[in-house]
């Protein structure tokens, strides 16, 4: 059923048409037609690309952005600017494996694999990944902090139900 009614446009004037495409019991799945939203404009002006699918629940849009800190920031601003209500229901930050740790560190990580420093038992002390490394015990130890930190970290926020 697709409709463009006198009472509907004259109740929702920025309503051009909408057809019923599923219905039941506990829901309705609507199609409609309006013309572009504030909240769309915002997502655009930000560069985010635009995910589907998005809801209509209780007067709320609710959809999910895939963005960098930098587009989320101006996104919200455009809304404030607009004078958009928003609500963030959830944040969650992944990390490209390539950006995660420093040259360095990876270069610590991978030795530190690679020659069983994560062996149970281990195949080789912090000592020898020192010497291997061509760098102080002290220096390994706050190289390893910081790797297995990171890696900690990522790993938790990823795994979070």
């Amino acid at each position: 059923m697709r409709t463009n009614s006198s009472s509907t446009s004259r109740r929702l004037p920025q309503l051009r048409s909408f057809e019923v495409l599923h219905a039941d019991d506990e829901r309705v799945l609507l199609q409609f037609v309006v013309p572009t939203s504030v909240t769309y404009s915002a997502l655009v002006a930000a560069e985010i690309i635009p995910q589907q699918p998005v809801s209509l629940r209780d007067g709320w849009y609710r959809n999910g952005v895939t963005a960098s800190h930098e587009q989320l920031s101006a996104y919200l601003r455009e809304l404030v600017a607009a004078e958009v209500p928003y609500e963030i229901a959830s944040v969650s930050q992944t990390f490209d494996s390539n950006e995660l740790l420093t040259s360095r560190q990876w270069e610590f990580v991978t030795e530190a694999v690679e020659r069983g420093f994560y062996d149970t038992p281990r195949r080789c002390t912090l000592d020898e990944l020192a010497e291997v490394l061509d760098i102080n015990l002290s220096a390994a130890s706050r190289l390893r902090h910081r790797a297995e930190s990171r890696l900690a970290k990522a790993y938790v926020i990823d795994a979070a139900p």
